[in-house]
Parts: structure tokens; C-alpha cells; sequence
């Protein structure tokens, strides 16, 4: 996720502090790590294609809080722990992430 983000980022705080990522028409505040990032205050629309692209390269599942376990490739089912089996989605684009969490 990392390389993905690294030219994008435009001001990172201390270590495990959040990175501020400029992409197209928006921003998000992320917290990376290096089994995982969270991601927070988003705006825009090309900032939640960055973030589905970014978790499918790493091999991510998306967890919003308060709504389903967003898969990024559908063999990651097979891995989920049992608690999420029942509710999850593919999600291919940044824009079936949002229509996900604004269902929620």
C-alpha cells in the first residue's frame, strides 16, 4: 500500500501518526502500518478508487466499521475468519465501497 500511496502523500506526521494523501479531486488522512492502514476523513471521489486499488495490490480486505467486510479479490473468502463469513462484498471500484458504507 505503501508504494501505491508514497507520491501522493503530501504531509506525514510523526511515526504512527496519519499521512495526509492528495489524490485527483480529494484527500484522506491514512494511518499506515505495515499489516494494515486505516483511513479517515476522505473527500472527493478518486481518493476511494486509490484506496480499492491500494488494498487489492496488497492483498487487503476492506473492514468499514458498522458495515460488511469489503473483499478486494474473491479468494480472499476462503480466509475470513467465521465472525465475518455472512456479511461480505466484492468490491471493485472506489465507487462500490462508497454505495457500501452509505448503504450502512
Amino acid at each position: 500500500m505503501r508504494e501505491v500511496l508514497e507520491l501522493l502523500i503530501v504531509r506525514e506526521e510523526s511515526e504512527g501518526g496519519p499521512a495526509l494523501v492528495e489524490y485527483g479531486d480529494g484527500s484522506a488522512d491514512v494511518y499506515l502500518h505495515d499489516d494494515g492502514m486505516m483511513a479517515n476523513h476522505i473527500s472527493g471521489d478518486q481518493p476511494w478508487e486509490l484506496l480499492v486499488r491500494g488494498a487489492r495490490a496488497a492483498g487487503w480486505v476492506i473492514v468499514p466499521v458498522g458495515c460488511p467486510t469489503c473483499l478486494t479479490d474473491e479468494g480472499q473468502r476462503a480466509r475470513l475468519p467465521t465472525e465475518l463469513e455472512d456479511a461480505v462484498v466484492l468490491v471493485g471500484t472506489g465507487e462500490e465501497l462508497r454505495r457500501v458504507i452509505l448503504a450502512s
